[in-house]
């Protein structure tokens, strides 16, 4: 095994684990650099091989109590040559699962209210951004055609890495200000039990270090209210990109901000939040003339934490924003979602009963390539996601989506925990009989109803970010 390459395939591996808003750059990058040393199709071989040599045993243990003893001795030959040929790429296999097998999705570990399910506490924050820094400078050093990507993630950490390191006292007064609005929203919502046992957090916190004052900042919850991202520019797609858009059954939207449903971020769920918040949902001010199907969907904002597909925390900035987009219509009921350029080039066999799991292998398998290949963007740059909720809502409001009775997939996440365990649950909405444009719910990623379609777009990464 060519150590060299080993190397620096691991540091992308592992680096997409840090970096995860990024993780599908990396492993397209280690996919190319693996591909010389164990070819995707070789994997595939190999790890089949694997799966019939473990079939093996029991079936020369048949054999055995049959007395047949020439297919013992076949078999055990035939497990003895399967046993060398993987013993001998054991190491490279080992690794090549890492890149050619993902079947995880990894949050953000510094995307804000994510500790509780990352379970990486911040007191660490700075030595993992170190462990980055350092990643990144060795990739700069063994993979110089990519420096100028590995160089701009770099400062993004160390920039970052300025911007948190901050007085201790900040995050405590940030922690106090929370307390202080769960406070409000128990009163509102007549969990008096609640009420009472923040009363004693912050009378501990007062007598300790004074109340905070009501125009001090609440940095824990900013980005819940923050700024739209200001990462997001404005795309002039080439006429080459357009007319290859085309041909994949994408189009481009100029999709205009809503700035009246950003300000709704600020009551999206916070680590302090309690399910019982919901019923707050019914008393908020929305834009006017907004339909009550707004409120149902908000709830799903309000009780859950959402991410989106690269792990990091999702809070839509709804600001202005160039997407290339699938906008067929939705098919009526009974009729025959449409094919399209682009389901044959993710290898899918269709739109509708995809489990989220398939999807999102399609994606990391083969997005990169039609970007780079078939649509001349950049992925380090772009990303190709199932359709994102607030694309989803602004594309729907102009081109009447959400009228027909089935869900669209959308990209992202809903996080539960289950029995202390994590449980990521795919995004999908838009049923007609569940709130239509505004309708958000989670399913289970290997969920392969046919009353699930799959609807694609291309996007910025700048969006995914959370930090």
């Amino acid at each position: 095994m060519d150590n060299a390459v080993s190397s620096l395939v691991t540091a992308l591996i592992d680096a997409g684990h840090i970096d995860t808003v990024y993780r599908d750059v990396y492993l397209d990058r280690a996919r190319t650099q693996l591909a010389a040393l164990l070819p995707v199709e070789e994997f595939h071989r190999l790890e089949q091989q694997r799966a019939t040599l473990l079939e093996m045993p029991p079936r020369i243990a048949r054999a055995l109590e049959q007395a047949h003893w020439p297919v013992v001795k076949e078999l055990s030959q035939r497990a003895q040559a399967l046993k060398q040929a993987l013993d001998e790429k054991a190491a490279l296999l080992q690794i090549a699962r890492s890149v050619y097998d993902i079947r995880d999705i990894r949050l953000d570990p510094f995307s804000p209210g994510l500790e509780p399910f990352t379970r990486i506490a911040k007191r660490t924050f700075s030595t993992l951004r170190a462990r980055m820094v350092e990643l990144l400078g060795t990739l700069e050093r063994a993979d110089v055609a990519w420096n100028d990507f590995y160089r701009g993630r770099r400062r993004a950490f160390q920039a970052q890495q300025q911007i948190t390191s901050e007085p201790d006292a900040v995050a405590a007064t940030s922690s106090v200000i929370d307390a202080l609005e769960a406070a409000r929203q128990a009163l509102k919502t007549g969990d008096m039990k609640r009420l009472a046992a923040l009363a004693d957090v912050l009378t501990a916190v007062g007598t300790a270090g004074g109340s905070p004052s009501p125009q001090s900042p609440n940095v824990a919850s900013a980005p819940a209210e923050g700024e739209p991202n200001p990462e997001i520019q404005p795309v002039a797609y080439s006429r080459e990109t357009l007319d290859r858009a085309r041909h994949l059954g994408l189009a481009p939207r100029h999709l205009e901000p809503r700035l009246d449903l950003a300000s709704l971020r600020r009551y999206a769920w916070t680590p302090l939040s309690h399910e019982r918040e919901h019923a707050v949902a019914s008393h908020l001010p929305l834009p006017s003339g907004s339909p009550q199907s707004l409120r149902d969907g908000l709830e799903i904002f309000m009780i859950h934490p959402l991410v989106n597909s690269g792990g990091a925390r999702y809070l839509p900035s709804l600001v202005a924003e160039d997407v290339l987009v699938e906008d067929f219509p939705d098919p009526a009921e009974g009729e025959k979602a449409p094919p399209s350029e682009l389901l044959n080039s993710l290898r899918l066999p269709g739109r509708r009963g995809l489990p989220r799991i398939a999807i999102e292998q399609a994606l990391l398998g083969h997005g990169a390539r039609i970007l780079a290949n078939e649509l001349a963007l950049d992925p380090r740059v772009f990303r190709l996601v199932c359709i994102p909720p607030d694309v989803y809502v602004r594309l729907g409001e102009a081109e009447g989506c959400g009228q027909q009775p089935y869900w669209t997939h959308f990209d992202g996440y809903l996080i539960r925990t289950v029995e202390g365990q994590l449980r990521l649950q795919a995004l999908a909405g838009g049923d007609v009989r569940y709130g239509g444009l505004y309708d958000v719910l989670g399913v289970g990623r290997d969920y392969d109803s046919d009353r699930l379609l799959a609807r694609f777009a291309v996007v910025q990464h700048a969006r995914m970010v959370a930090w």
